[in-house]
């Protein structure tokens, strides 16, 4: 399959690579975005540089605008999950691929549960719409969330305010802060970050992606920050752990990043 990945926003671009190069980096996904920015591209994509002309057999992809139903998750997805083609030398995982599944009734959301539960390194489940809020909270707060820009115009600069929104606008103005989110990842004092990750405006679950992708960006990913990352997402959707763990070891993900982030910049 060619696929031209140009028109991708650098931040899906940077993941995917990431997901490639490190593929204990994978967790189940949930991609939106607006239409035509390259979500089912993405997905495609990523599944078939992993299993090339094995795809067929190693990916199930539906789209759930046609097969909303709990009865056809029920009929298609579990039959696929119960037959495993891949021999035992293979451990790249097999994947599920949900277009448009906002449009699945909640019943069949819920179903997805059940699958959730699966290691991604095993089955990976990519969940793609155009508005994560049509998602049942259930799921989103399971998956990494990636958010797709809406594709570059090819607009003359005298048309360059054209089109915007005020989505857009929103989204200029949290760029500052995620700016300095990040800096402070980096920078900060090891007794700030518990203020870090206490901020109510960011989630736990953003901070341990922002991490990865730093990690990644900075070329100071190693098993053992990979093991911790692992470590955090079961804690992160198991709302019956206590917070306090989930951030002490949120504050042990950081410190290590910063450490291996220090190292890498003193060899250069």
């Amino acid at each position: 399959m060619s696929i031209d990945t140009t028109f991708w926003c650098e931040r899906v671009r940077k993941c995917f690579s990431m997901f490639l190069k490190n593929p204990n980096t994978l967790q189940h996904l949930l991609l939106f975005g607006p239409p035509g920015s390259g979500k089912t591209t993405s997905a495609s994509w990523l599944v078939e540089q992993i299993w090339g002309n094995r795809k067929p057999m190693m990916c199930i992809s539906m789209n759930a605008a046609d097969e909303r139903s709990l009865e056809s998750i029920r009929q298609k997805v579990f039959p696929f999950l119960r037959v495993d083609w891949r021999s035992d030398e293979e451990r790249a995982p097999r994947f599920l691929i949900l277009d448009e599944c906002e449009t699945l009734t909640e019943a069949a959301q819920l179903s997805l549960q059940t699958i959730l539960n699966t290691d991604p390194k095993d089955i990976c489940v990519i969940l793609i719409c155009n508005s994560q809020s049509r998602i049942h909270p259930k799921l989103r707060q399971r998956l990494l969330k990636i958010r797709y820009d809406p594709p570059a115009r090819n607009d003359n600069s005298n048309d360059m305010f054209t089109g915007i929104t005020r989505g857009d606008l929103r989204q200029h103005m949290r760029r500052s802060e995620v700016e300095s989110r990040i800096w402070k990842y980096i920078h900060c004092h090891p007794s700030e970050i518990r203020d870090l990750i206490c901020n109510e405006t960011i989630d736990d679950q953003t901070i341990v992606s922002e991490i990865l992708l730093l990690a990644d960006m900075f070329q100071c990913m190693d098993d053992s920050l990979i093991q911790r990352i692992n470590l955090i997402y079961p804690l992160i959707i198991d709302s019956t752990i206590l917070q306090e763990e989930t951030e002490e070891q949120l504050i042990l993900l950081i410190r290590e990043f910063k450490q291996k982030f220090e190292m890498k910049m003193s060899t250069e």
